[in-house]
Formats: structure tokens, C-alpha cells, sequence
């Protein structure tokens, strides 16, 4: 190890930075109750329509506050430029404050990063200036001319070849190392002067309280400090002198944090596991093709009164836990997903997120990271100790397998809540995100920011971060959100680490094209076959069948608009090279590349999208439809995916985007499945049906293009034969007829003979329902037939 006189080499490269980067939120003194703010604005093209100020009452440890929520507006000029003046109360609970410049109601910022007013003296009176493009804060009119660019010099510094080859760390140790006799914690922060680790008392400790020791630089741009002794329950923040200032930053590799996400703490990992935790889980044969995920919430699970699930665990991971509830006899819960027949549930971002009080929980999607490595506090049942929620994940994670079920997490690598306040960003400027040819963050993902996958430490982060979960958590699946916006390399990279850990893993992501990456470098469905281990949402067939997602009023092949019937038989055969007469509007190299659904947590649920779009559909046409249109995806060649409650008709009451909405909205109302009877066996029977007969689960191109032939069949009806010999299945033939007309329609089938009915008039499974003789069949309307020989 060396002292903290870096090389020449680095020193260099501090120098192309130490000019550009300023006003990340420093340590500030005590601040008076009231200040007296005056801001002047310099924008060099005069062009200041609809920029105002956001502002908001800091405390680097964890609270917020905004000071106006409709923004603080220019109210006069001079010569330096627009003038605004506010009066900010309630200071003296906070440690500074923070200014954006922005346009309208955030149609854009005027730098990249958030500045921090952290010179606030005892009279509360303070006068600033700010110019377009220039990341300092200047407490006196500024002299110098504007500085280049930073973000623009950011990126040449952190995308040139010197940079990585001098600061690429490969090193498994980035974080706490713990043991009892003592605990060694690195960082990577290569273009910081210094590095110190503070640590508190408790969670609540002011900063000025802190315990501050210096780091040591050691190796290709990392900071590393060793504590003695037994250091479990310790808990620690970096502060990082960088870019012009002193930031205080969580770990980014951090496994446990205090209350809100906003210290980290070190833990002993080993004493978080539950009583009879254990590495084993369900067996599964890791073919996409033999799965069917159902996607659940945390909240969604146990919020409703009719979930049977006890009052202290509703909301909670623990819930989770609970096997055998009930209501009114009908099974709920757990124990209702685990009867439906399902092989994986999919949970919504379990990790820490920001945008939730954790001492105060309101429900929220998740798909706004804070601490990336970390269980998310308000599932927890005490988010003030810092291994309940751990425990409490792992004990979920038990109880689902106990139940015969794996459990897949549902990542979020392309974006985080704030890029700002991000820890990683604290820590090494500019590094974490995008950056468009002007400097300006881009916004692919709709969130104020897009992840730099492809950068080297950014890319380890995430292939480190999905290895632990992996690993320490025992999870058997991930989906990646937005996943178009990543790039392969870092999705294959990812997806060859877990092959290592469990070969049975599945990850699937959303594959669509967005974003500001090179063409070839996206991890998106135009390049599926870069990514051989990966399965991507089909929203072929899921607009095929239901109509376009965004446009409510639009149907699809199951509710009438006949025309879609070439998306549809396109998700069929799993989007894969299957005949020149079948358009693709993306081509798999399998079919378990295709995640087939009609359904999921974004959106209208399928019962709200039918309700909009088919009109005067009544209580029995929305479930006559939803079968018909559950049954397509279902059956379809690839990976089947449902939302929870899709099985007894879920309705959020038309909200097509509850990512916020109330618990009234988004809670799973167990309570209906005995209205919904009907459906739910329905979905069941078709589950079991698929896991009965592999010729509904070909893996291979090859066999789907030799044994799955389109029948000719009237318009308004898709009919298919499989060849069950062909992939060892226990029938000959099998054929397969949705029928989306108003009116029975008459098929013929492929052959003169005996037949089994195992799906019809709103019934499937695995038992036969009635036998048939001849060359034709009537198929009833709006419904799927399956007959096998």
C-alpha cells in the first residue's frame, strides 16, 4: 500500500479535471433558521423564457424538503443578467441548499449536475451567482471566463484509453470486507485528491459528529482503509475531496444502510441468514421454455383486507412467509400462487429505492435506485435495523421455495432516482452516466438520466451487484427494466457469471430500442442474437392479441381487429425464422428467447384494456375475452409471463401507469377470485396442460419449423397442428384453434380419427373433457380449443 502522494501519472489526469467539476453537496456549518436568498442568472444568449429556479432544503445525511414545488421565478435583471429573490424558513433543520436551474417544469437543466449553497453565514442574508454551463457556485460576480464544458471533458478523460488502462480495477473486494478481528473497505475514486472515511455513532448523529479518518490510495484508482477489530453494526459514509469540493457519499458496493438509505453499515453477512436458511431450491431444468413467471409486488401481495395475511406482516417481505392463508376458504397469497401452478415469481424492484419514506411507507413500483445492493426498508418490519430487512429477504426468498416456487428480482441498472445525489456520482463525477455531444445528460430512459453500462467500472459494478444478489440472496432469476438502454457486453457478461453460480438461472429484459448507444452495442431485440442467453418481451404478440398498450380504445386479434393475425401467429411459433408467410418484427435464434404475455405491471391490466376497448363488453365478455386472449400467450411457443391476479380478471379501475397510485389501486383483491372462479381454474388448467405436454415447450428453431404446421381456417380464427411425436410428447397430434370470432366456426382438422378435448368452452386442463370423431370440429366463439390424438 502507498501513502496518499499519488503518482505522477495521476496527478496528471486530476489536472484535466480539477478545472470543470464543482458544486456537488459539500459539508456545511450550522445554518440559521432563516436565509435571505438572492440569485443572479447569467444565460450568454439572453434566452431566458420559462427558466426559474428549483429549490429544496438539504440534509446531506437524508432529508429533503422543497422550498416551492411550482418553482421560483426571475423576477428582475441587471446587468449581469435575471435576478430572483426568495425568503427560505425552517433552515436551521437542514445543512444547505440546493438550486437547479431549469426550464418549464423540467423540460431541461442548464448543467448536468445539482449545485449546493453550502456558504451560509450567521445572518441568513446570502447572494449568488450562476451562469449557464458552469457548475460552481459563486459567491462573488464571477471574473473568469465560463470553463469548457465539464461533462464534455468528463468524457474525454473517462472514455480514453489512458484512463482505462491505468484505472480499470478487477479486484473482488470493492466495499466491506468483513471478518471479526477486522474489516478492510475500498473504494474507486480515481480522480479524487482524498479519500476519508467517516463513521458515526448512530444513525442519527450530526455530521459535524463524525469520526473522520484518512484513506490511502493504493491501486489503479482506489482508496482503501483497514479497521481493526469486530466492526459489525459500524456504520460509515466516504467523503471525498473531488471536483472542487468535499462530498459525502454512501459506498456504491454498500449491503446494508441506516434508516432511508442515506449512511452505510457494515454487517456480518453470515449472521443475517434465517433460522434453517439453506442454498437448495426448487429444481428446475433452466429452459426458458419450461418456465412461467408470474410478476408480483411486495405490497400488491398482502394490502387488502380479503389477503388473510396477519396485520404485521402486510406490505412486508414476511409476508411473503406466511404458506397457508386463506379467505373464506380461498386460498390467497402464497398459497393461492403456489396452487395455480406457476414455476417462478418475479418480484418488482426489491432493492433500495428512494422515492419511499421507509418510517412511513406508501407504495411505489420501485424503479428509482438509491443503494443498489441493498433490500428496500419499508418491506422490512423495523427499516431503523439495519439487518431486518436482510433477514427478512432471505426468509421471503425461503419461504417461496419452501412453497415449490423460485423467485426472480426484477433489476434496474439503466437509470437511478437522481444522478446527482447518486453515490457513484458523488464519488467520480460524470463517470456513472451519459453524456450527449453537448455535455447534457441523456434522458433514454425518461428518467433524467441513463446508465454508462458501457463504461469498464460501470459495467463491473453492475456484473458485481447482480452477482451478489445471486449468490448471497439465492435468487433464481433477474429481469432487466429497459434493458435496450444497456449494452450487450455488459448483458452477456452478466449472464456468463450466473451461469457460473446456477446454470439454471433465467434472465430475461426489456429488450426495446431506445436510447443514444451505437446501434450495434444495444442490448435490444434488433440484436437478440448477440444475446443467446437472454429472453426479451414479445410486444408482438402482446399488441397482436390485446391492441397497442398506448392507445387504450385499440383492440387486437382477441377482441376483434382480425388484421392482427400476423403478430399473433408470430409470437406463436416464439418469434423465431419460422416461414417466409410469417412477418417478424424481430426474429429470436430459440423460442424461449420470446417472453409471451398480454399482461404485466405496466400499463392497463388485460380486464381494464378490454373494458376500454371492446364496447358494451359486460362482466362475462371481459372474462370470455381474457381467457381467450390468456390462452394465446400461454400456449404460444417461448417463455409464458402473467401479472399477478391476471388469473381472477385484476382491475387497477383503468390506471395505466400506477406506478404511485394508492394501495385501493394496486392491491391484489383476493376477494374477487371466487366471483372470478371460473377464470382462475381456467389459467390453471392451461398451466397445467403446458407443463404436461412439451409440445407446447419446444426449445429449439428447428423442432417448432418441423412440427408446428398453421392450419387453413376461417378468417378471424388461428389453427395450428403440433406433431407430439416429434418432441416425445404423449400425443400424436395436437391441435390448437383461438377462435376470436362472434359466432362458432367450423375447423378442419388434419386428419379423420378419434380426438381428446382438453380445452373448452372456458375449461382446460389436463383431464380429458370429451372425446370426438371425424374430420371437423366446431370451435365456440371467442374461445381456444385443444384437442389431442
Amino acid at each position: 500500500m502507498r501513502n496518499q502522494t499519488v503518482s505522477k501519472k495521476i496527478q496528471v489526469l486530476l489536472a484535466l479535471i480539477a478545472v470543470f467539476s464543482f458544486g456537488l453537496p459539500a459539508i456545511a456549518s450550522a445554518v440559521p433558521a432563516t436565509v435571505n436568498l438572492t440569485v443572479h442568472y447569467q444565460r450568454p444568449g439572453s434566452d431566458y423564457q420559462d427558466w426559474n429556479l428549483w429549490l429544496w432544503k438539504n440534509l446531506t445525511s437524508g432529508s429533503d424538503a422543497d422550498v416551492n414545488t411550482a418553482g421560483v421565478s426571475f423576477t428582475s435583471d441587471d446587468a449581469f443578467g435575471k435576478i430572483a429573490k426568495v425568503q427560505i424558513d425552517g433552515m436551521d433543520k437542514f445543512e444547505n441548499l440546493g438550486v437547479i436551474v431549469r426550464k418549464g417544469a423540467w423540460v431541461s437543466k442548464d448543467i448536468d449536475t445539482d449545485r449546493f449553497i453550502t456558504e451560509i453565514p450567521a445572518d441568513g442574508n446570502v447572494e449568488i451567482w450562476l451562469r449557464q454551463g458552469d457548475r460552481q457556485i459563486h459567491y462573488a460576480i464571477p471574473t473568469t471566463p465560463v470553463p469548457k464544458n465539464s461533462a464534455v471533458e468528463d468524457n474525454k478523460l473517462y472514455d480514453s484509453a489512458a484512463f482505462n488502462a491505468n484505472f480499470l480495477y478487477t479486484g473482488n473486494d470493492l466495499g466491506n470486507t468483513y471478518t471479526k478481528k477486522s474489516t478492510t473497505i475500498r473504494v474507486w475514486a480515481p480522480t479524487a485528491k482524498a479519500v476519508n472515511l467517516v463513521t458515526y455513532k448512530s444513525a442519527e448523529a450530526s455530521l459535524a459528529s463524525g469520526k473522520v479518518t484518512a484513506m490511502e490510495y493504493d491501486v489503479n484508482g482506489t482508496w482503501v482503509i483497514k479497521l481493526n477489530g469486530d466492526q459489525n453494526g459500524t456504520i460509515y459514509n466516504f467523503r471525498v475531496d473531488v471536483a472542487g469540493g468535499v462530498n459525502e457519499a454512501v459506498d456504491p458496493y454498500v449491503r446494508a444502510t441506516t434508516v432511508n438509505g442515506t449512511r452505510g453499515v457494515i454487517v456480518n453477512l453470515d449472521a443475517t441468514d434465517p433460522k434453517g436458511w439453506s442454498k437448495t431450491k426448487p429444481s428446475f431444468s433452466g429452459k426458458p421454455t419450461d418456465a412461467v413467471i408470474y410478476e408480483l409486488h411486495v405490497r400488491d401481495l398482502s394490502m387488502d383486507p380479503s389477503s388473510g395475511i396477519p396485520a404485521a406482516h402486510k406490505g412486508k417481505f414476511l409476508a411473503l412467509t406466511d404458506l397457508n392463508t386463506s379467505n373464506k376458504g380461498q386460498k390467497t397469497g402464497v398459497s393461492a400462487i403456489k396452487d395455480l401452478g406457476v414455476t417462478h415469481v418475479e418480484l418488482l424492484p426489491i432493492f433500495d429505492f428512494a422515492t419511499v419514506d421507509e418510517n412511513a411507507p406508501t407504495f411505489n413500483w420501485g424503479y428509482d435506485p438509491q443503494n443498489y445492493n441493498v433490500p428496500e426498508g419499508s418491506y422490512s418490519s423495523n427499516p431503523k435495523n439495519p439487518t431486518a430487512r436482510i433477514t427478512e429477504l432471505k426468509s421471503a426468498i425461503a419461504g417461496l421455495h419452501k412453497a415449490g416456487l423460485r423467485v426472480n428480482m426484477d433489476v434496474v441498472y439503466n437509470h437511478v432516482s437522481n444522478a446527482g445525489n447518486f453515490s457513484q456520482n458523488l464519488i467520480v463525477p460524470g463517470y456513472f452516466f451519459r453524456t450527449d455531444e453537448n455535455g447534457n445528460p441523456t434522458n433514454g430512459s425518461g428518467c433524467g438520466n441513463d446508465v454508462a453500462s458501457e463504461r469498464p467500472m460501470v459495467r463491473k459494478f453492475i456484473v458485481d451487484s447482480v452477482k451478489y444478489w445471486a449468490s448471497e440472496y439465492n435468487f433464481d432469476g433477474f429481469r432487466f427494466d429497459l434493458m435496450g438502454l444497456m449494452d450487450i457486453q455488459t448483458i452477456n457478461e452478466v449472464t456468463a457469471a450466473l451461469k457460473k453460480i446456477d446454470p439454471s438461472i433465467l434472465v430475461i429484459g426489456e429488450g426495446w430500442n431506445m436510447g443514444t448507444l451505437a446501434s450495434s452495442l444495444k442490448a435490444n431485440q434488433v440484436n437478440i442474437a448477440k444475446l443467446p442467453r437472454v429472453s426479451h418481451f414479445n410486444d408482438q404478440i402482446r399488441d397482436g392479441i390485446k391492441g397497442s398498450v398506448f392507445d387504450s380504445m385499440d383492440t387486437g386479434f382477441a377482441t376483434g381487429k382480425f388484421g392482427a393475425q400476423n403478430d399473433v401467429k408470430a409470437g406463436i411459433v416464439g418469434n423465431t425464422n419460422y416461414a417466409d408467410e410469417i412477418t417478424t418484427k424481430w426474429t429470436t435464434i430459440a423460442p424461449g428467447q420470446s417472453v409471451n404475455y398480454v399482461e404485466s405491471h405496466d400499463n392497463m391490466t388485460l380486464a381494464d384494456k378490454i373494458t376500454a376497448s371492446v364496447k358494451d363488453a359486460k362482466p362475462a365478455d371481459i372474462a370470455q375475452l381474457s381467457q381467450l386472449a390468456g390462452s394465446i400467450a400461454l400456449l404460444s411457443q417461448g417463455l409464458p409471463f402473467i401479472q399477478a391476479g391476471q388469473e381472477f380478471l385484476r382491475s387497477k379501475g383503468g390506471e395505466t401507469n400506477s406506478y404511485k397510485s394508492s394501495d385501493l389501486v394496486n392491491s391484489l383483491k383476493w376477494g374477487t377470485q371466487s366471483t372470478n372462479a371460473s377464470t382462475v381454474k381456467y389459467y390453471k388448467g392451461l398451466i397445467a396442460l403446458r407443463k404436461a405436454h412439451p409440445a407446447f415447450r419446444m426449445d429449439t428453431t428447428d423442432l417448432v419449423k418441423k412440427n408446428l404446421k398453421f392450419l387453413t381456417s376461417p378468417e378471424g380464427t388461428i389453427a395450428y397442428s403440433i406433431n407430439g411425436s416429434g418432441v416425445k410428447d404423449s400425443a400424436s397430434t395436437l391441435v390448437v384453434v383461438h377462435n376470436a370470432t362472434t359466432t362458432a366456426q367450423t375447423i378442419t382438422l388434419p386428419r379423420t380419427g378419434n380426438w381428446s378435448v382438453l380445452v373448452e368452452s372456458g375449461r382446460a386442463g389436463t383431464v380429458v373433457l370429451r372425446k370426438l370423431t371425424g374430420s371437423s370440429v366446431i370451435v365456440e366463439a371467442r374461445s381456444t380449443l385443444v384437442i389431442t390424438q
